[in-house]
């Protein structure tokens, strides 16, 4: 496109703009069905003039498209023009303020092309809305970077559904202009928050536990495995209840880190901490001190169930684990007190012998 077209358009849409606003006090339907055409016209007007547009004063154009379409002539008092026409102009001019430069038309002609690419994008985002209420309502729904990403058949399908529909509103062939468009302006907020939080989550990598590799992750672990509880015996054996644990700096040692448990809100509002263990059955709970505080290097942790639905432990049946043995090896039977061995000298001296009585 060469300088004089660019410049053509401009002029056009500068003149569009001006004729639209001397005609913003007619509802919105009436202006739409009489500035319709008027930049086609104008093109050909141009065309037919070798490239040269000559229009004259965009007021008095108004006031003769106004005559020609039946209309009073424009009152001394404006009606405040509704919401959206102000949005509209507003949007009108923005884009006729950026396209004076050359660059600023650039990135308005690309972002035109790309508009398929965000209507996908948006049927994305309201699946991502829909099914954040449906867990919120249903019950815990795990980490965010877990279930906003589509992982099995169903899912797809609804991503493909949500985004059909997207397209076509884009499109403008459902929900066209009547009371339900709001419906897309609304969708298509909402949707851009989504996709703003999400995306960057989406495409952030996620390092799990798979066999045996294992990435940073914090807590007691063996082998990578988390570790559910600690059970200690004594000397001879025998379990050790209530026992503290350190690292040799004097941390207390703690299963799942220096930040503790998980916390969860009981039905009455209460937060505890609670300790997940592997099988997503059962949490440990920690002992508190006199101020409350929960400490999680008191072992053996406490156990209780927890409901999978309302991801709620049960706090009326928390119970102290049995141990994995009741008696572990003593030292002394692993490391029996070894025989005195004779030594050379002892060896070497004679047997005494018994004198006999006289």
């Amino acid at each position: 496109m060469n300088d004089t077209a660019v410049t053509l358009d401009e002029q056009i849409r500068s003149f569009a703009a001006a004729v639209r606003a001397h005609l913003d006090d007619l509802p919105a339907d009436e202006l739409d069905e009489i500035v319709s055409g008027l930049a086609a016209d104008l093109t050909d007007q141009a065309a037919d003039n070798d490239g040269v547009l000559d229009v004259g004063d965009p007021a008095a154009y108004a006031e003769e498209l106004r005559t020609a379409a039946g209309l009073p002539p424009r009152t001394e008092t404006r009606r405040r023009a509704p919401l959206g026409a102000r949005i509209r102009g507003w949007r009108d001019r923005t884009a006729q303020g950026i396209r004076r430069s050359a660059i600023g038309a650039w990135v308005l002609d690309l972002l035109l092309v790309l508009r398929p690419v965000w209507w996908v994008l948006r049927g994305y985002g309201i699946y991502v809305v829909v099914l954040a209420v449906i867990i919120t309502k249903v019950g815990n729904g795990g980490a965010l970077d877990h279930w906003m990403i589509p992982d099995t058949a169903l899912e797809w399908g609804a991503v493909a559904v949500l985004a059909v529909v997207s397209v076509q509103w884009g499109r403008g062939q459902w929900l066209p202009k009547n009371a339900l468009r709001h419906i897309r302006t609304v969708s298509s907020v909402v949707a851009l928050i989504a996709l703003v939080i999400t995306l960057p989550a989406a495409f952030t990598p996620r390092v799990e536990y798979v066999g045996d590799e294992y990435g940073l992750q914090s807590g007691l672990r063996l082998d990578g495995v988390q570790i559910n509880n600690i059970f200690a015996f004594d000397a001879e054996g025998n379990p050790i209840d209530q026992v503290q644990l350190f690292t040799g700096k004097g941390t207390p040692l703690n299963l799942y880190g220096a930040n503790g448990g998980q916390v969860i809100y009981t039905d009455a509002n209460v937060a505890i901490e609670v300790g997940p263990q592997d099988d997503g059955l059962q949490v440990t709970i920690p002992v508190d001190d006199y101020r409350g505080k929960p400490i999680w290097n008191i072992y053996p942790l406490d156990e209780t169930d927890l409901d999978f639905d309302t991801y709620q432990p049960d706090l009326s049946a928390i119970k102290r684990p049995e141990p994995p043995f009741q008696k572990a090896p003593s030292i002394d039977a692993a490391n029996p007190t070894p025989s005195p061995t004779p030594s050379p000298a002892d060896e070497a001296a004679p047997s005494p012998t018994e004198t006999p009585a006289p």
